[in-house]
């Protein structure tokens, strides 16, 4: 299982020192977010080559291009089509926004249209979509991914435990079950976070934690986990908790991860 960065904590940076110091960090490819303030952003586009270009140098993969894309117009098709001149083949999706006020069965059909729209346009420049888990959306879990997707094989889903504990939580072997095995995987986020309560009478709150302080995704059962079930694709880390220094954050947090995948003291007592 490699393992990707999501690129969102570092801004702008230049595609060289962004490489650079995902290089110096220990990370083994990137999860590269294109989004404004971001190193690639979407009316820049064009970019994505360049830093393909400048991570490859460095020995890093662009295992995943993360994007807010929700339907198939003119900014997707510009995305889509740099995705494919820069050999990158799998790009997460937007999301798919939960609205309570809204009628559940209309807003479902509309996103099932757009997503429809967008893998679509996807596979004709041959780049695989990626749906993510996340909270306050439509498709927070495995289940309501797959009624989302309906019938669909072409949209691969990205699981991800800490997202999924914003809302409460779904046991990842029933997630990977649901969704009929890894092979629909197409990448694995990984982070943690704590309830807490936050001040008012009956009142919590769920932040995130930088994984190397734990938290309530129970990580070394899922990645021992994974491993048995022969999950080889990649692992993409999130540093969304503030920090000062998000290089170092990210280079802790990837020590902790290794060191939790390589421990044998772990695996046993996981499974």
């Amino acid at each position: 299982m490699r393992v990707l960065v999501l690129t969102k904590p570092f801004g702008a940076l230049p595609p060289e020192e962004l490489a650079h110091r995902l290089a110096e960090a220990g990370a083994d490819g990137a999860d590269l977010l294109v989004r404004d303030g971001q190193t690639v952003s979407p009316d820049m586009s064009w970019r994505l080559a360049e830093t393909a270009r400048a991570l490859r140098a460095n020995g890093l993969d662009v295992g995943l291009v993360s994007t807010d894309l929700t339907s198939a117009d003119g900014e997707a098709e510009r995305v889509i089509g740099h995705c494919a001149e820069a050999g990158v083949s799998r790009m997460r999706v937007g999301f798919y926004r939960y609205d309570a006020a809204s009628d559940h069965r209309s807003a479902l059909d509309r996103a099932r249209r757009d997503l429809a729209g967008l893998a679509e346009l996807a596979a004709r420049h041959g780049v695989r979509p990626v749906l993510a888990l996340h909270h306050g959306t439509l498709h927070p879990s495995a289940a309501h991914a797959l009624r989302l997707l309906a019938d669909r094989d072409d949209v691969l889903v990205h699981p991800d435990p800490g997202n999924q504990a914003k809302e409460g939580s779904e046991n990842w072997r029933l997630t990977l079950g649901t969704l009929g095995g890894p092979d629909r995987v197409g990448c694995v986020g990984v982070k943690n976070a704590v309830w807490e309560p936050d001040g008012t009478r009956d009142g919590w709150r769920c932040r995130w934690q930088p994984l190397a302080d734990g938290g309530v995704v129970p990580w070394p059962t899922i990645l021992s986990g994974l491993a048995d079930l022969g999950y080889t694709g990649p692992l993409s880390l999130h540093v969304h908790y503030p920090t000062d220094d998000p290089f170092a954050a990210v280079r802790r947090d990837l020590t902790y991860l290794r060191e939790l995948r390589s421990d044998p003291a772990v695996a046993p007592s996981a499974r």
